[in-house]
């Protein structure tokens, strides 16, 4: 691939780059994909455990995906008005209106997750008119459009300059077990970080329209609940009067071993966000509404190209692959054969603190010391360097610098062949950042 382009002008170009990525930039460029593996500009490949930013749930070049795309481009309808109506958007509600959890059954479309989350803060406004606050745990993480960006890690090095627009959350602890706030351990704590919810909204001066949140804390650390925790903050919502928005951005269409957070949890919200690996790697996102709720007004949340044909043909697409592959059940079983081998690990080695899931959703805590926990933030980056170096593509939690949490959230094609090499490397990685 190298011999087809011109380096000088792929390094004139990089020096125009105004940079806002996730973390440090990864010195590679990427030039194509298949399942689980992709190749760089030099023909190196790597296994690639961030899925592109947890994108690419059915792989890389999926041939049905690009197939459908490619009709949709050949019809000559790669945009359309939100006005008007397209096969493809049509098919796809039928799709996601069979689907969805509960009673979410209205559905709007946009191009990102931020968006997303943003549209459902403005359905909790819409449908509580008097109250304009909203709780958020401590490490949630929305977005970063000045609205969502608000609701998510409240650090200084990303808040500090848009302090003015933070204003209309309220802080929560979030169900963090490994690194309980309140000091306690599961299940003697009686849920005390929901019932928390409860003395803030008893307490509080203001009224909440809703509550935001990852049902599993993804970015902020991989943090799956307690059992029996969203049950009992469904039961807080609904005793207060407030709106429950669970962003499934991540976790939606089968990270976690099933189609739904919502499901695996067995907790409806009141609205749900979704996007990412819904489009077979094509942008699209949306919001899904308890049917019984106001919808938007006209002209509060439409946007130039929240109607893309091409992601909405490739969404179905996607759709289908995932029930005729029988993918969540290779998602349950790479799982837990990934979980099960990280775990062992886990007794050999003083860095890895905590190993968690379910699914393809597996974040694992590197601590300086077991006892103290001590996070190893430094050794968290060090590890995506020496992995990329071995030819695969781990996660790193929050942004860099600041997270200890390494994550493993590959495709949901990836082979058990495929998986070992993964864990071969890690144990690599651990073993030469481990304390000797």
């Amino acid at each position: 691939m190298s011999t087809q382009v011109d380096l000088k002008e792929l390094a004139e170009g990089r020096k125009y780059l105004l940079s806002g990525s996730v973390g440090g930039e990864l010195p590679l460029c990427l030039v194509s994909g298949k399942g689980s593996i992709v190749k760089d500009i030099n023909g190196k490949e790597y296994i690639d455990c961030t899925s592109q930013a947890w994108s690419y749930n059915i792989g890389f070049s999926h041939p049905k995906v690009i197939e459908a795309a490619i009709e949709q481009i050949k019809n000559g309808l790669t945009h359309c008005r939100t006005s008007f109506e397209t096969i493809p958007k049509l098919r796809l509600l039928k799709k996601l209106g069979e689907i969805a959890p509960g009673n979410l059954k209205k559905i709007s479309f946009c191009l990102h997750g931020s968006v997303a989350n943003e549209g459902a803060l403005k359905l909790a406004m819409i449908n509580k008119p008097d109250a304009f606050k909203f709780l958020a745990p401590y490490d949630n993480y929305s977005g970063r459009t000045l609205a969502t960006i608000a609701a998510s890690w409240p650090y200084r090095p990303i808040s500090r300059n848009f302090a003015p627009f933070m204003q209309n959350f309220i802080r929560v602890p979030n169900a963090y077990c490994y690194r309980c706030p309140f000091g306690l351990k599961y299940p003697d704590c009686n849920l005390l970080c929901a019932e928390f919810i409860k003395t803030t909204l008893e307490r509080g001066a203001e009224s909440v329209a809703a509550l935001i949140m990852e049902p599993l804390q993804a970015s902020g650390g991989m943090i799956p609940p307690p059992q029996d925790y969203l049950k009992r903050v469904r039961e807080i919502c609904n005793e207060y009067g407030v709106l429950l928005i669970f962003d499934e951005v991540q976790t939606g269409f089968g990270r976690l071993g099933e189609m739904f957070a919502s499901e695996l949890y067995d907790t409806i919200p009141d609205i749900l966000t979704f996007g990412k690996g819904i489009g077979g790697g094509f942008p699209l996102f949306g919001v899904m509404l308890r049917d019984d709720l106001k919808g938007y007004e006209p002209a509060t949340h439409s946007f130039t190209f929240a109607h893309f044909p091409v992601a909405m043909a490739t969404a179905c697409a996607t759709l289908d692959i995932i029930k005729e592959e029988n993918l969540l059940e290779n998602v349950r079983k790479m799982g837990k054969y990934i979980t099960e081998k990280l775990l062992q690990m886990k007794e050999k080695y003083e860095l890895i603190g905590d190993v968690r899931g379910p699914g393809l959703m597996i974040g694992i805590e590197l601590v300086k010391n077991k006892e103290t926990k001590e996070p190893a933030c430094e050794e968290a980056t060090q590890f995506i360097k020496e992995g990329v170096k071995r030819g695969v593509i781990f996660g790193q939690s929050k942004f860099r610098g600041v997270g200890n949490v390494v994550k493993i959230k590959p495709p949901f094609v990836i082979t058990k062949e495929e998986a070992d090499k993964v864990l071969e490397v890690f144990e690599e990685i651990t073993d030469l950042l481990s304390p000797k």
